[in-house]
Order: structure tokens, then sequence, then C-alpha cells
């Protein structure tokens, strides 16, 4: 069964940059055969309550998200996310560079990197 990843984001460029390179590295001949996401990008997460980023948390869950990842650095906010979900977190202290870490990825939800 194919995975599907959640990745929360606190800066679009980033988080954008770091999708792309994960649909680029997938293979895929159709768009239905890209990785299922559910990405939530906002600039405020860092100040947000611990209950918000529950909120923000349940909504991943009833999407059938099967792995989370950061693309931000906050112990603080990880701590809180550690706290209030079950889901598995993909973390590398986030570099969007990191090629063996997207390959990762890609191999953990039942999908194909490209060479």
């Amino acid at each position: 069964m194919n995975k599907t990843i959640g990745i929360l984001g606190t800066n679009r460029k980033l988080s954008t940059i770091f999708v792309e390179k994960l649909i680029l590295k997938t293979r895929a001949n159709i768009d239905q055969e890209h990785i299922p996401m559910n990405i939530v990008i906002n600039n405020k997460l860092l100040e947000k309550t611990e209950s918000e980023i529950k909120d923000i948390l349940d909504k991943f869950a009833k999407n059938d998200t099967n792995y989370l990842i950061l693309t931000f650095n906050d112990i603080n906010v990880y701590n809180i996310i550690k706290r209030n979900t079950n889901i598995p977190i993909l973390n590398n202290s986030f570099d969007i560079n990191d090629e063996l870490f997207i390959k990762k990825i890609i191999e953990l939800t039942g999908r194909e990197v490209i060479k």
C-alpha cells in the first residue's frame, strides 16, 4: 500500500522547494503515481498555542497521513508535535539538499526513486 506524507512548514519557499524535489525524484508517468501529500504551510506556526497545533495535527490524522515531515527547526514546536500525534515524524534537522533523506521518504511511501 502506498503511503501519504504530511508536510508541515513555516516557510513557503523552503517547503515548496522540498515538495518539488520529492516530485522530481519520484518515478511517475502520470500525476496519480506521485506521492500523496497533505501540506500545511503557516508562517505563524511558531507562534501558535499547543491547542492550535493539535488542531493542525488532527487534520493530518483525519487525512490518513502516514509520515510527517517538518520543514523547519524549532525544538519547542517539535516537542508539542511529538506530544500530540502518533504520526511518525521524519526529520533530518531540516536540510532540503539531503538527497538520502529524500530517497528514504520516497521509498517509505512505496514509490520508486529516479536514479
